[in-house]
Formats: C-alpha cells, structure tokens, sequence
C-alpha cells in the first residue's frame, strides 16, 4: 500500500505508458535473461479502496461498470463522461454502444524474469507496469512459481517487498537469490496473483512465464 490506508475488501475479489516506466530491462542488474511479460487485466472493483482514493465505481448507462475520479462520477452515469479504460462491459446480452477509448478491462502489463548467477544460484524478480487511469497498483497479492530439477517452490510476494516508480503506475520485487540444482529452471505468476489499484481496480496476471539454464 502507498498510503496508510488499510484496504477494505468488500466487493469482487495494452495502452501502456509511453514515457519513462519500471520494465524487466531497467530493473537493475538482471542478466540477460529474456523476462516473460503478459498483461493483466480487470475483474473488478473494491469501492471502498476507490472511495478512499478519490474515485467511486459507478453504472454506466449501458450496463457497463467503472471506476472513475469522484468529482466525474454523475456525469459518467448520465453518459456525459466516457471513461477511456478500466470497464468492465455489460452483464451478459447486454450492448455496449461505446469503445471506451480503450481495450475494455485491460489494465497493463506483468513480468517474471529468472537469471543464473552461478555456482547453482539464480536471480528472480517480478513486476507490473498499470495504465494511468489505473491510479497504480496499491496493494499487491502476488506469488511466483519455481521449478527445476530439484522440485518446486513458491515465493510470495506482498507490496513491501518492491519498489513503486516515482509516478506509481509501476511495481518491480526487490530481486532474490535463489539456490537451485543445476539444468533447467522455469518461474511463472501464478494464476491467481493480482493487484488492487488506488482507482480500485482489481487487476488479474495471465501468469506470466520464464525458463533459463542453471550453471
């Protein structure tokens, strides 16, 4: 969390930025390891993290549900003010008649990325980069699997153990040493791992993927 404000759970559990953002290339010291990278992408909201942000989650006067700052919140339910991202469209057979600007739901990008260091060691670090309507993530769910050839494990991951960017649409894990047995090694985001943005969206992985050699 980016603020002192605890979150309150209480409803439903790529335009990417142009300038300068947090990605597996700048992070430092990676390696040379290809990241694997897959958006992410809306199933919600939680109205009280958005309310406490500046944002309220209203219906759109097709059916369709976002969050948008507060001071616009009247005009987006009377169709006056289009939100450009972050809509979850109508219920089923319901129509939209807007594109929204954007990719309906889609909220940015995340990444995984493992890099060998020797001696049966390897670096894993993870990430997201949100779009800025977003407001960026705030609380951050996250766990990546590792298998290799000496089993499996899982690391979890919660908002302390990384790093915002100075603008805050991006989220990078503080990178960790891992002892691993020599040959192959795959990382992935698990199924499951998500964020919960100041905007109060609640952004899912598609569980991004990464192999390399341990030496």
């Amino acid at each position: 969390m980016r603020s002192g404000i605890k979150p309150i759970f209480s409803g439903a559990i790529a335009l990417l930025l142009s300038g300068t953002m947090i990605t597996p290339a700048t992070a430092a010291d990676l390696g040379s390891e290809v990241p694997g990278e897959k958006s992410m992408s809306i199933a919600g909201f939680d109205a009280d993290v958005a309310r406490a942000h500046g944002y309220e989650v209203v219906t759109l006067p097709d059916g369709a549900v976002a969050s948008v700052p507060a001071e616009k919140a009247e005009a987006a339910r009377l169709g006056k003010y289009i939100p450009r991202s972050g809509v979850i469209p109508p219920p089923a057979g319901g129509v939209s008649t807007s594109a929204y600007g954007e990719t309906v739901g889609d909220c940015g990008l995340s990444w995984v990325q493992i890099s060998p260091r020797g001696g049966a060691k390897a670096s894993l670090t993870t990430g997201m980069t949100l779009v800025p309507d977003s407001g960026g993530p705030w609380d951050v769910h996250w766990w990546v699997d590792v298998a290799d050839t000496g089993g499996y494990s899982t690391q979890p991951y919660t908002e302390y153990d990384g790093y915002y960017s100075s603008i805050g649409l991006s989220w990078t894990a503080k990178a960790r040493s891992l002892n691993l047995t020599r040959g192959w090694a795959n990382v992935t985001v698990t199924f499951g791992s998500f964020t919960i943005t100041e905007a109060g969206w609640i952004c899912y992985s598609y569980s991004p993927t990464a192999s390399t050699t341990i030496t």
